[in-house]
């Protein structure tokens, strides 16, 4: 850890002097940048676009362009600074987005969905919008199913008439808790079972 003062000249300024003093002058300011200008809080000699590492938080801060105050870069006991990366980032608190626009979710087709073969692995919690059959679509511990908005009624035009479902039972599923459901002539695959809890109705058109 190491800062430069106005020994020998006023932060990074090295004044005329014997050659003794000019060189410590010289060891205090590369020692300053060889630790970038590491020490508890703020340094107390600044210039505009001046970082250091605030050893009291593990923060790396810059100076800002009026030299008016240090903005944090990130911290440098983690991972590329605490900064979520471009791809497949895992984040572990909340994320709050404040925005009158919109959130963009995954699209893909039914061969792309986590769990299908060739792609990722299916996780409880995941959310995607599935192209195929034109809905949004969540994964529970039962499977894949669909989520409201994307695929309820529809029709030509406005029209809210029909409610399309899939043909095929591929995976196994149980009704949820406390729930009813009803489906149109599906396919079941072979070795694939729905199981109804009890106090619950399947009905099967």
């Amino acid at each position: 850890m190491a800062r430069v003062d106005n020994t020998g000249g006023a932060g990074y300024v090295i004044d005329t002097g014997t050659g003794a003093a000019v060189r410590t002058k010289l060891n205090q300011i590369a020692a300053a940048i060889n630790s970038l200008n590491s020490g508890s809080g703020d340094p107390s000699i600044d210039s505009a676009f001046q970082p250091h590492i605030d050893t009291g938080t593990s923060l790396l801060r810059i100076r800002n362009s009026g030299n008016t105050g240090y903005v944090n870069i990130g911290n440098i006991s983690l991972d590329n600074l605490g900064h979520v990366v471009a791809a497949s980032p895992t984040m572990t608190g909340d994320v709050a987005m404040n925005s009158t626009g919109f959130l963009k979710v995954p699209v893909g087709t039914d061969a792309q969905q986590p769990g299908q073969v060739g792609a990722p692995t299916a996780a409880i919690g995941q959310f995607r919008y599935n192209s195929d059959q034109n809905r949004f679509e969540g994964y529970k511990n039962t499977g894949w199913g669909e989520i409201g908005g994307g695929a309820g009624a529809t029709g030509g035009g406005t029209d809210q008439v029909f409610v399309e479902t899939g043909q095929t039972v591929t995976e196994d599923y149980t009704l949820s808790a406390g729930k009813n459901a009803m489906t149109v002539s599906p396919t079941i695959n072979t070795g694939k079972t729905i199981t109804v809890p009890n106090n619950a109705t399947l009905v099967i058109l």
